[in-house]
């Protein structure tokens, strides 16, 4: 599991920073007395700053837990003080033994991801749904979807389906306040 954090860490830090090299390169419009809030570019390299910053925090967590547990890897951390205690560990689901690695589970949760963000973008966004529906759509199918086992074994479906429902509706109504009153972007 650590060595994947690590690996993921990497990956995401490089795509940020990425994302932020090819955002600052954006045309800035200034001949066109574009607001200094709306130049182009500028989300995208807010997001990559913050994709950066969460891939490296993984890459460290990672790094440490591989160098603390004794999994080799060549991961140099020059004077990095190693825990004096174990690190926790996340508890597994339901169903797996404890001493059991956690990337057999992994490559579906990916492979549902991909899925659902594929779907999104290419099968609800613009398709005639409104915004803020298919927005809730996606955020409601994937909290029931990546929560599904836990809940099943633990009894909670409907529980969870009326949690995702709730976060589902938050979410759809401020991710469409922020892109049309923040950002000014008409939304189909």
């Amino acid at each position: 599991m650590r060595r994947a954090d690590l690996l993921f860490g990497l990956f995401w830090t490089v795509l940020g920073a990425a994302t932020v090299f090819e955002s600052w390169r954006m045309d800035r419009l200034e001949a066109q007395g574009i607001n200094p809030w709306t130049v182009p570019g500028l989300v995208p390299g807010l997001l990559g700053a913050a994709l950066t910053l969460c891939g490296a925090i993984l890459t460290a967590r990672a790094a440490r837990g591989v160098m603390h547990s004794g999994n080799v890897m060549e991961v140099a951390v020059p004077d990095a003080p190693l825990p004096e205690a174990p690190l926790p560990v996340a508890p597994m689901p339901d169903g797996v033994p404890p001493d059991e690695p956690a990337q057999a589970a992994e490559p579906w949760r990916i492979a549902l991801a991909l899925l659902l963000c594929g779907g999104f973008a290419g099968g609800l966004v613009g398709s005639g749904l409104p915004f803020p529906l298919a927005a809730f759509a996606f955020v409601f199918l994937s909290i029931v979807a990546f929560e599904w086992p836990d809940r099943r074994a633990g009894g909670t479906l409907a529980r969870g389906a009326v949690g995702a429902a709730l976060i589902a509706a938050g979410a759809s109504a401020t991710v469409t306040l922020v892109f049309q009153e923040l950002f000014l972007v008409r939304l189909p």
